[in-house]
Order: C-alpha cells, then sequence, then structure tokens
C-alpha cells in the first residue's frame, strides 16, 4: 500500500479558520437588523450602514472557505484514490517549494521507482473547454433554475508546469536529477473535460490515474540511494 504524508489538516484548519471569521463578521449586522426592526436601537445617518461593513468582510471570508471546502473535497477523494497504488509509492500531499524567483504549493507529488508525478487537482464541474497554450480554459455551467453561464479558469496545465519546474530546480540543487510528470486530475464526477493538449496529462477517474502512473516508463529508473534522498527531502518540506 502507498505511503501517503498529508497536510491536508492545515488546509481544513485554515478552512475552519475562515468559516469562523466569516460567523463573527456576519454577527454584529444581523444583531443590528434584529434591534432596529424591534426598533429598540438604531444609528444614525451613515452610521446606519456601518454594519454592512461587517457584512461585506463576512462575506469575502465566507467566500474564502467555500473554496477550501471544494479543495478539500477533491484532494479527499484523491488521497483514497492513491491509497490504491501498490505498495513502493509514497505520496506526499500540499508540498510548498520556495525560490528566488517565487513559490509553488502541490497538491501531491507520487514517488516510485519509476518516475515522479505531479498532480494538481481540481474539483470543478460542468464542462471545462480550453487548449494547452491557452492562458485560461472556460467553465461551462447549468444553473439549478437552468441557465447557462461560463467562468474563467486559470489553465491547470500551465500551473502543474510551473510546479514542475520548481520541484524540479529544488532537487537539482539538492544533486537529484530525475524525470518528473505533470498530471491534471479532475476529481468531481459531475465534470466533462474537453481539452486539446499536445503536452501534460488530463485525467477525469481514478482508473486513468492509476493506470497511467503504474504503467509509466521513465527515461530512468530512480536508484535506490537517489529514491531515498529524494523522500527524504520531501519530508522536510
Amino acid at each position: 500500500m502507498v505511503q501517503l504524508h498529508s497536510d491536508r489538516h492545515t488546509l481544513r484548519k485554515k478552512a475552519n479558520q475562515y468559516l469562523l471569521l466569516s460567523i463573527i463578521f456576519w454577527t454584529p449586522p444581523i444583531l443590528y437588523m434584529v434591534l432596529f426592526f424591534l426598533r429598540i436601537f438604531h444609528f444614525q445617518n451613515a452610521l446606519h450602514l456601518a454594519p454592512m461593513l461587517f457584512a461585506g468582510a463576512g462575506i469575502i471570508f465566507w467566500r474564502k472557505y467555500a473554496i477550501l471546502r471544494v479543495g478539500l473535497q477533491g484532494e479527499t477523494k484523491v488521497a483514497n484514490v492513491l491509497e490504491k497504488l501498490p505498495a513502493g509509492y509514497k505520496s506526499y500531499n500540499s508540498v510548498r517549494i520556495a525560490a528566488d524567483d517565487g513559490q509553488a504549493e502541490m497538491d501531491y507529488i507520487i514517488v516510485g521507482r519509476n518516475g515522479v508525478f505531479v498532480v494538481e487537482v481540481k474539483n470543478h464541474n460542468g464542462t471545462i473547454v480550453g487548449k494547452g497554450a491557452d492562458r485560461v480554459w472556460i467553465q461551462h455551467k447549468v444553473g439549478r433554475k437552468g441557465g447557462q453561464y461560463s467562468n474563467e479558469m486559470r489553465n491547470p496545465m500551465k500551473q502543474v508546469g510551473r510546479q514542475v519546474y520548481f520541484l524540479s530546480n529544488y532537487l537539482k540543487a539538492n544533486d537529484l536529477d530525475v524525470w518528473i510528470e505533470g498530471i491534471v486530475f479532475f476529481s468531481n464526477d459531475r465534470v466533462k473535460v474537453k481539452v486539446e493538449t499536445e503536452k501534460g496529462h488530463v485525467f477525469t477517474t481514478s482508473d486513468e490515474l492509476l493506470n497511467f502512473i503504474t504503467t509509466y516508463v521513465s527515461r530512468n529508473q530512480i536508484r535506490d540511494s537517489d529514491l531515498t534522498k529524494l523522500n527524504k527531502l520531501l519530508k522536510m518540506q
């Protein structure tokens, strides 16, 4: 069975913090509205709008919480999928690597004798359309009342390419030169991906993801000594 090194508790803690902040900032305007309609208390002039500032902050924190919650749902599904990998593989969740030219955070790094894989997890639903070279992809969705609308999302292929670049440089700086494959995995069961790309790998099912990793043939097998060093370096992140 694959060994999982998870940092999802950090994301869950951050999500809970945003949820708590949203409740804290929503409490004053709700309380004020109750007092106002009961004619117990109200501010004069422009101060009457002051509670709405708290409500605005509450909305911001709620949106941040909602984004992290969706991301955690996707990563939880991927963690369950990766547990099906055979013995010998190790998986690292939420790995951050910083360098002079910025930093990158990888949802998952999977290490096996046949290669290193960076997996960017997306939990979007709807229909995703785009090309490998596009700056953004388009997400088409149907609302609850049947209305259709579209959102832009940053091209995850470019995102995972940047992550591979940072990880490769980090390993080379520690005298490790291994080939790294970038993968984009759409974990939502209600997603359809219509993407044209010549480079990179985009999967929507757990079988596709597992089959690619386990049957992948690397340019060079990773030596035992390098594998030990590689796993040690990733545990430090």
